[in-house]
C-alpha cells in the first residue's frame, strides 16, 4: 500500500499495517533550489516526484491550488518590487480603488528563504471600507484549468500524494494573517466592531462561489490554511468565527464527499479540544511538545475519538541542530501510542527546515516500516 492509500484509509477510519507518513518538503526544497544545492535529479516536476518516492513518504503541500478566476470590475492592483543582492527582494503591492488605496510591504530574505509582512494593508476604519469594496468588486467563476490541473497531478502523483482544493483562508484568519496582522486585526474588532463585523460577512458571502466551485472540482481534499495558534486565536474567538464558518462549509463539502484538513501549526490548547465538533475531518500539522504546547500521549485524549491527527514529528527535529536521537525517539513513541489508531497520519509540524537533513526523512520510513517486519 503506498503513502496516499493509507492516507485516505485514515481518513475513513480504516487501520492500516503502517502508519500513514506525509512530509512536507517545500520549504527544504525551495532553499536547495535557490542554493544551487538541489541534486540535478530531483528538479522539474518528475523530480519532486522521485524526490518523495526515494524517500519513502507522501505529498500534500506541492499539490494544493485555488479552483476559480477573480478579476475586478473597477479595483486595479499592481506589485512593485525592489532587488537587493544582499538583503533580499521588497515588494510592495497596492489596490487602487474609487475609495483610496490599500497599501502592502513585505520584505524576501535569502538568509531565511522566507518573507515577512513589514506592512499590512489594513489598520484603519477607513481601510476596512476599502477592503470591503475590494471583495465586493470581485467576480469568480470556476477555473477549467484548475480542474485540469487537478485531474493532471492525480495521475502523476496516484499513490505518492494527495491532490487538495485551496479555498481562502478562514476571514478572521485572513485579517490576522494576509490583511491586517494580529495587532491590528484585535484593536479593529474591538475599537469597531460593527465595521469590523461587516467586513468579515462581506469576505463570508465572496467565499460562497468559491466553495460552489471546490464542490465540483476533482480533487476529493480540501485544505483549510489557516495557520492555527491558540495563544494568538484563543478559545473565545476559535468559537465565534471560526468554529461557524467551519461548521457552514464542512457540512456543504460533505455533501460532495470532500474531505476537509485545517492546518493548525502552532499551539494546541484552547483550540484543539473544539475543531472536531465543527465537522471537519482532520487537525493537520500538529506539533507537540517540546516544540509546542500538549505532550505527544495527550494529542487524542484532547481532540476526541472521532477527528483525524496528522503530525507529531516537530519539524526542528530535522535539524542537525538537534541530535538525530530526538527524532528517533519521537517517531518510536508515535509507533507505541498509535500504532492501533486508525486515524492518526504521521507528519512533519510543520515544515523540514533550510538546513534539514533529508536522510532524516528517509530514517522516519525506515523505523515506521520496521516496526511491521
Amino acid at each position: 500500500m503506498l503513502p496516499a492509500e493509507r492516507l485516505v484509509c485514515a481518513f475513513k477510519g480504516i487501520k492500516t499495517e503502517i502508519l500513514p507518513w506525509f512530509a512536507d518538503l517545500t520549504y527544504w526544497y525551495h532553499s536547495q533550489l535557490e542554493s544551487s544545492k538541489l541534486p540535478e535529479k530531483y528538479k522539474g516536476g518528475e523530480g519532486r516526484l522521485q524526490l518523495y518516492k526515494d524517500l519513502g513518504c507522501g505529498a500534500h503541500e506541492e499539490l494544493y491550488g485555488s479552483v476559480v478566476e477573480i478579476k475586478h470590475k473597477k479595483v486595479k492592483f499592481k506589485r512593485y518590487t525592489v532587488e537587493d543582492s544582499k538583503t533580499g527582494t521588497v515588494e510592495e503591492v497596492v489596490y487602487y480603488t474609487p475609495l483610496g488605496e490599500l497599501r502592502g510591504v513585505r520584505k524576501y530574505s535569502r538568509r531565511s528563504f522566507s518573507s515577512a509582512i513589514i506592512k499590512h494593508f489594513v489598520s484603519t476604519r477607513k481601510d476596512l471600507k476599502i477592503l470591503r469594496y475590494i471583495y465586493e468588486d470581485m467576480t469568480i467563476k470556476p477555473s477549467r484549468e484548475a480542474y485540469e490541473r487537478q485531474d493532471r497531478l492525480m495521475k502523476i502523483w496516484d499513490g505518492w500524494g494527495i491532490v487538495s482544493s485551496l479555498p481562502p483562508r478562514t476571514p478572521f484568519a485572513r485579517m490576522l494573517i494576509e490583511w491586517a496582522g494580529v495587532v491590528n486585526t484585535f484593536r479593529l474588532c474591538y475599537r469597531y466592531r460593527e465595521d469590523f463585523e461587516e467586513t468579515i460577512e462581506v469576505m463570508e458571502r465572496t467565499d460562497d462561489p468559491i466553495y460552489d466551485a471546490i464542490m465540483d472540482a476533482p480533487a476529493d481534499f480540501v485544505y483549510f490554511g489557516d495557520n492555527i495558534s491558540s495563544d494568538v486565536v484563543g478559545t473565545k474567538f476559535f468559537l465565534k468565527y471560526y468554529s461557524p464558518y467551519y461548521k457552514k462549509r464542512a457540512e456543504q463539502l460533505h455533501k460532495k464527499n470532500k474531505m476537509i484538513y485545517v492546518h493548525i501549526d502552532g499551539r494546541l490548547k484552547g483550540v484543539l479540544e473544539y475543531v472536531g465538533e465543527t465537522g471537519v475531518d482532520c487537525a493537520q500539522s500538529l506539533t507537540p511538545a517540546p516544540a509546542g504546547d500538549v505532550e505527544l500521549e495527550k494529542f487524542r485524549e484532547l481532540a476526541g475519538p472521532n477527528i483525524v491527527l496528522w503530525g507529531g514529528l516537530p519539524g526542528i527535529f530535522f535539524s542537525n541542530k538537534y541530535h538525530i536521537s530526538n527524532l528517533i525517539n519521537m517517531t518510536k513513541k508515535i509507533i507505541e501510542l498509535y500504532s492501533n489508531d486508525s486515524r492518526f497520519i504521521v507528519g512533519v509540524a510543520d515544515q523540514v527546515p533550510p538546513d534539514g537533513d533529508i536522510s532524516r526523512v528517509k530514517l522516519v520510513t525506515k523505523i515506521l516500516e520496521k516496526k511491521h517486519d
